[in-house]
């Protein structure tokens, strides 16, 4: 059946011939039940060239909307181009790109171990697509964060609704246009508006939920989920620390710490949150980030204030939070030692690095994202550790060390969702590596093979493959061969 008849047979709207705005509720449900009809008269799964016909049409709008991309992030975030290009658009290609490669083999039938017990059998296991996902995006990476589960979505054959954040409007529309140009409205559709919609789409009884953004939303999300039983995927945030010790690169380590710090301004959610350095290096260190935050954004203040070199905050909202978070600090006792203006008219927060920081504070107690380092120093591995226990585990933590036995022992003793050591934020970057956090930090997997199982259902499947097997022995009615027979098999298989 092709599209065209398939809307007309669902009485549906096409919705890539809508203006890109928020739809009412009705429409929400329009949009769902089109999908899930679709799915039901289909009655297969989409084959392996189906789906990398997905994926290359995927990749092809996303390149026919690059320009378009540019200005919208720019629009919105005040992203600089080369952060686009790449960490928004390059590392979505290597997901495409590394998905397509492996989706056939990740589809097919594995085979699973048989024991003597189960002697005529063969056992495997079939990845099958969920059915209907919800994907559900935040602002900070607006691109990657919204197509790269849509990538994983697509190989394991999913239908998808996707609802991208109202915070980034003018980036979220261009999305639109990318999805609907490349994909079937019954395969995948972007819906936008705001926390209303997102509210009334995790209310709808989909098969799973994927959802990235703050650990408070992450919350209700799994609790509108649990009421239709849909699995979740909750990639959210917390404070992710980076620790240095004497043995480290001061160089390299003050370089990628200044640039990880200020990467779109700070809102990552893996950014290093907060720097834990030996006291016996500290003053060296922040003199090498200083110097750094200068080479990188100019050598006076107003100039790294104002660069553009570096994204702006999202809107009032955040940017009045983390000028609190900068206030608060220094009334409590904190010193700056770097930056410590800001622009409210251009939402702009110059690189700011806050020394005698204090657990009581609340630039300690909340993720920041934003462009400000809270220093804490240390003297012995356990204040590591102490430090990082004050609040739950985090999304990724960072390792600046050259002493194997030290990093072994913080990992040992501080679960965290990914490490990163003497880099930051990198690991995110890579497709065979699974991505995401656990407990307030997440849950679930995303990224390459971990994303397909977790938009797939693995089915489990036993073939008697011979009539003869020992397993009619087993029927009753039972007698002393029976018994026997039932001894052996606990005793000896």
């Amino acid at each position: 059946m092709d599209r065209s008849s398939l809307l007309n047979n669902l009485g549906g709207v096409d919705f890539s011939l809508c203006p890109p705005c928020p739809l009412s509720m009705e429409d929400l449900n329009l949009a769902f039940d089109r999908q899930r009809q679709a799915t039901r008269a289909e009655r297969r799964t989409p084959s392996a060239t189906e789906r990398r016909t997905w994926l290359n049409d995927l990749w092809a709008s996303v390149l026919a909307h690059e320009s378009e991309l540019i200005q919208a992030l720019h629009d919105d975030l005040g992203k600089p181009r080369e952060e686009v290009h790449l960490q928004e658009i390059f590392p979505l290609k290597a997901e495409i790109k590394h998905a397509r490669r492996h989706v056939r083999g990740w589809m097919a039938p594995k085979p699973a171990h048989t024991s003597l017990a189960m002697l005529g059998t063969r056992a495997y296991v079939h990845p099958e697509p969920k059915g209907h996902v919800l994907i559900i995006s935040p602002w900070n990476f607006p691109v990657i964060l919204t197509l790269r589960p849509l990538v994983s979505a697509l190989a394991a054959g999913n239908r998808v609704m996707i609802k991208p954040s109202e915070h980034t409007p003018e980036t979220s529309k261009v999305i639109q246009s990318i999805v609907h140009k490349a994909l079937p409205q019954e395969v995948a559709t972007v819906v936008l508006g705001g926390p209303e919609v997102s509210a009334h789409l995790t209310s709808l009884p989909f098969q799973h939920i994927c959802f990235t953004g703050g650990t408070n939303i992450g919350k209700k999300v799994m609790k509108a989920a649990a009421d239709n039983l849909a699995s979740v995927t909750l990639e959210l945030g917390g404070k992710s620390p980076a620790v240095v010790d004497s043995s480290a690169n001061l160089y390299d380590a003050s370089r990628r710490m200044a640039w990880g710090k200020c990467l779109n301004n700070g809102q990552v959610c893996i950014a290093p949150d907060y720097l834990l350095v030996q006291a016996s290096i500290a003053d060296a260190f922040l003199e090498e980030l200083r110097a750094r935050f200068a080479d990188m954004y100019g050598h006076d203040a107003d100039g790294q204030l104002s660069s553009p070199q570096r994204s702006k905050m999202v809107n009032d909202h955040h940017f009045n939070r983390v000028v609190s978070l900068i206030e608060d600090a220094v009334n409590k006792g904190a010193k700056v030692v770097h930056g410590g203006t800001w622009d409210a008219k251009e939402r702009r927060i110059s690189p700011t690095i806050l020394d005698n920081v204090t657990l009581d504070m609340a630039v300690m107690q909340e993720e920041i994202f934003g462009p400000v380092l809270p220093v804490l120093r240390w003297a012995s591995e356990e204040d590591v550790n102490n430090v990082v226990a004050a609040n739950p585990h985090p999304l990724a933590m960072y390792f600046f060390s050259k002493n194997d036995g030290a990093i072994e022992r913080w990992m040992q003793a501080n679960p965290a969702g990914t490490t990163a050591i003497n880099e930051v934020v990198l690991q995110v970057a890579n497709p065979s590596l699974p991505f995401g956090g656990l407990q307030t930090s997440g849950m679930g997997r995303t990224g390459g093979i971990a994303g397909f199982k977790a938009f797939s259902n693995l089915r489990s499947v036993l073939k008697q493959t011979t009539r003869f097997n020992v397993l009619p022995l087993t029927f009753p009615p039972f007698d002393g061969t029976s018994l026997w027979l039932a001894r052996a098999v606990q005793r000896w298989l």
